[in-house]
């Protein structure tokens, strides 16, 4: 910001004499350095931010931030591709020499979990007695959201697979000790992508794709947008849906089990 607005400004100029052209001057320079979402995940921080310091300073103010027009942002069906069923049987084939990838891949093809949510997991999240993954905040990382917190059925195969990483370790060491840290998740991301580029070049295929993939086998087999919902971790968005304590799993696990059986799919 220091570049942008200059010392003076930045240190000696009053919160309140921020003006809609210095919000809209730090998006245009962030557009030139971050892709349009970024940009808006970005504004979105100080927005709230700003809006913190408004209320506890009882400041008569509008938000410079609110409403900021970021071309290009927004949520979009084609921003990314559900991987296929084919191409993640030749993803899981070419990363077979890694264990941690192949560990990685299949325990996000089989939860639709988010890779942040995977990398912090403690060995007392991982319940392979009653094959549950526990998705909650712990020392190593938080959660997105509140409806992040959840429980999700683990397949034979990734029960199976962690199984084995987590063998020996205590309730509260990492699963994945590497990418168990603050921007972990970037390392495990790019470790992921070097695998997935060499079989995949379709930019629109990502890490997340498998994520997109669950969403996709969920919806086609009959899965209620609720359900499928709580499985991802996806807000419901109703006040409805904050009574009560949700699915049980023997409802969830038949509902992943379709999903992981369809078309014939691997299930992993």
């Amino acid at each position: 910001m220091t570049q942008l607005y200059g010392s003076t400004k930045m240190n000696e100029v009053p919160f309140q004499d921020l003006t809609r052209q210095d919000a809209n001057a730090l998006r245009d320079l962030l557009l030139t350095k971050m892709a349009p979402n970024s940009v808006q995940r970005t504004i979105g921080i100080l927005k709230a931010a700003n809006n913190h310091t408004i209320i506890e300073q009882g400041l008569n103010l509008n938000n410079v931030f609110a409403s900021l027009l970021i071309k290009g942002a927004g949520a979009s069906r084609t921003d990314r591709l559900p991987i296929t069923d084919d191409q993640l049987m030749v993803l899981l084939k070419h990363a077979a020499s890694n264990p941690t990838a192949t560990t990685f891949l299949i325990t996000l093809a089989d939860k639709g979990a988010r890779l942040g949510e995977v990398c912090g997991l403690e060995a007392k999240d991982v319940d392979l007695e009653n094959r549950l993954l526990h998705i909650r905040p712990n020392s190593y990382r938080g959660l997105k959201t509140k409806s992040s917190n959840r429980r999700i059925p683990l397949s034979p195969t990734a029960t199976k697979l962690l199984k084995g990483v987590c063998s020996g370790l205590e309730d509260n060491a990492p699963v994945f000790a590497k990418y168990a840290r603050p921007r972990g998740s970037d390392a495990a991301s790019a470790m992921l992508m070097k695998w997935l580029r060499g079989v995949i070049a379709d930019p629109k295929v990502t890490i997340h794709s498998l994520r997109h993939r669950l969403k996709d086998k969920l919806r086609n087999t009959d899965c209620p947008e609720a359900l499928s919902n709580e499985i991802l971790g996806h807000s419901q968005g109703t006040t409805a849906s904050n009574y009560g304590s949700g699915y049980a799993i023997e409802v969830m696990r038949a509902a992943m089990a379709r999903a992981w059986e369809k078309d014939g799919g691997p299930a992993v």
